[in-house]
């Protein structure tokens, strides 16, 4: 063992070298009364061999299983690809998307106000910018956006537990607090909406979305966010050090791994049961009411 340490001791070197050359100035020790700057709570090894072998294991897999989801002759790909909208989008659509729009913009006038606009790339603010997206996507017609939405389906539990466990230190601002509240509850209320409306493809639940929604996430944050994290000296969606739950903290340096196998479990809980609930429980926009409203769009025109 002591020779097997001996014999990538240089390399480990030089891993942490590197992370050191690119990471801003960070304290040894951490600042739990202070949530936005990060620490060496995790050696800078770690952090470069996380890099090294999650990255490259996640982006693979997002490679694999995204080119599984569009196979020709699956049941998935038909869906996405014959898929006509029934409707143009509606006010209640519109009147959603200007509000997903304007927490947008009120959070980065924060962000910016406080010198923070790199947590603007925290996950539950990423996955607003992806809802939004998908809305405004100008062709319905189009694959992309349903890929996305049926991604974002999975990803609904990171609004609900920002909700159930407000992180809020640090807010200080006139309409912080209250936007911080409006925005997670737009990213829970918007998609349940969409899929009323007709408007956007649910796809069948299966392993295949679960997994590349899992892994394209995973990939979102390490490297993306990681590396933005080292580099901003911020400790973005907890990258450098973890949230002062007990839990976490006895973990110690494997905290990070533990949280995306809890990741992997929410997914599957969200769009497994959660949205299969809504799926079997919401009544749907009537077709009749959609057709007579395409009726209307072509007098107009």
């Amino acid at each position: 063992m002591e020779t097997l340490l001996e014999w990538v001791e240089p390399t480990l070197l030089k891993v942490e070298a590197v992370i050191r050359a690119i990471a801003a100035e960070v304290p040894t020790e951490t600042d739990w009364e202070e949530s936005s700057l990060g620490s060496w709570y995790n050696h800078p090894r770690q952090h470069g061999l996380e890099l090294m072998f999650l990255a490259t294991t996640y982006g693979f897999a997002t490679y694999i299983f995204f080119h599984r989801l569009l196979r020709p002759g699956t049941e998935n790909y038909r869906l996405l690809t014959q898929f006509e909208p029934p409707s143009r989008a509606s006010l209640t659509e519109r009147g959603m998307t200007l509000a997903l729009i304007c927490s947008l913009l009120l959070t980065l006038t924060h962000k910016i106000i406080r010198n923070t606009v790199w947590f603007m790339m925290q996950p539950c603010h990423m996955s607003g910018v992806l809802l939004l997206f998908t809305l405004a996507y100008p062709n319905k017609r189009s694959p992309v956006p349903h890929v996305f939405f049926n991604m974002y389906l999975h990803l609904q539990w990171g609004a609900l537990a920002a909700l159930a466990f407000p992180d809020l230190r640090g807010h200080s601002m006139i309409g912080e607090t209250f936007n911080f509240f409006a925005e997670h509850i737009l990213l829970l209320v918007v998609p349940i909406y969409m899929i009323y409306s007709r408007r956007y493809v649910v796809l069948p639940k299966s392993k295949e979305i679960l997994f590349f929604s899992f892994f394209a996430y995973s990939f979102f944050h390490t490297p993306i966010l990681h590396i933005s994290s080292l580099m901003s000296g911020f400790n973005l969606n907890y990258m450098f050090a973890p949230p002062p739950i007990k839990f976490l903290l006895q973990l110690g340096p494997l905290y990070r791994i533990v949280m995306y196998g809890a990741a992997f479990l929410f997914k599957f809980v969200t769009r497994f049961i959660a949205v299969e609930l809504i799926l079997i429980l919401m009544p749907r926009k009537k077709l009749q009411t959609v057709q007579q409203n395409i009726r209307r769009s072509k007098k107009i025109n």
